[in-house]
C-alpha cells in the first residue's frame, strides 16, 4: 500500500484600502491560473516566515502579516498527494507589484467581488470570502 505525498505551502492573502474599496492582490502563474502567492517551506522556516517569503519572491511586496488569521485548505494537486495551504492574511508595507516571471505572469490588485469571478479555484476564492469576513468584523478603519 503506498501513502500520499503530503505537500505544505503557506502564502497570503494581501490587502489594502483604495478610495474606499478593499482590494486584494492576486498572481498569475506562468501555467494560466488566478491565485494567491504561496509556496512551500524551506529549510527551518515557519509558517509566518514562509508565508513572508514567498509573497516578497512572488509579488515584490514586503508584507505584515495579522496573526489572528490563519486559514488552512486541503486539496489533491495530483494523484498520490495530498497538499496542505496554510494562508494568513496580510498588508504590504513596502514594495511594488514586481512578479517573479521564472513562476508568476502578472500581479494585480482587484476588488474583492472582481476577485471572487477571477480566481480560478473555489478553494481560493473560499479562502478570500474568509479573510474579507474577518476584515470586515475585525478591522476597522480606526485601526488599518
Amino acid at each position: 500500500m503506498s501513502y500520499p505525498v503530503r505537500e505544505k505551502s503557506c502564502g497570503a492573502v494581501v490587502y489594502r484600502r483604495e478610495n474606499d474599496q478593499i482590494q486584494t492582490l492576486i498572481i498569475r502563474h506562468n501555467q494560466g491560473h488566478w491565485g494567491f502567492p504561496k509556496g512551500h517551506i524551506e529549510n527551518a522556516e515557519n509558517e509566518m516566515e514562509t508565508a513572508l517569503r514567498e509573497v516578497e519572491e512572488e509579488t515584490g511586496f514586503m508584507t505584515s502579516l495579522d496573526p489572528g488569521f490563519r486559514e488552512e485548505t486541503h486539496y489533491s494537486p495530483k494523484s498520490g498527494v495530498q497538499k496542505e495551504v496554510v494562508y494568513f492574511l496580510a498588508t504590504p508595507v513596502s514594495g511594488s507589484e514586481h512578479p517573479d516571471h521564472s513562476e508568476i505572469s502578472e500581479v494585480k490588485w482587484v476588488g474583492i467581488m472582481d476577485a471572487q469571478a477571477i480566481l480560478t479555484y473555489e478553494n481560493d476564492a473560499a479562502m478570500l470570502r474568509k479573510a474579507y469576513r474577518y476584515i470586515k468584523e475585525n478591522l476597522t478603519e480606526d485601526n488599518q
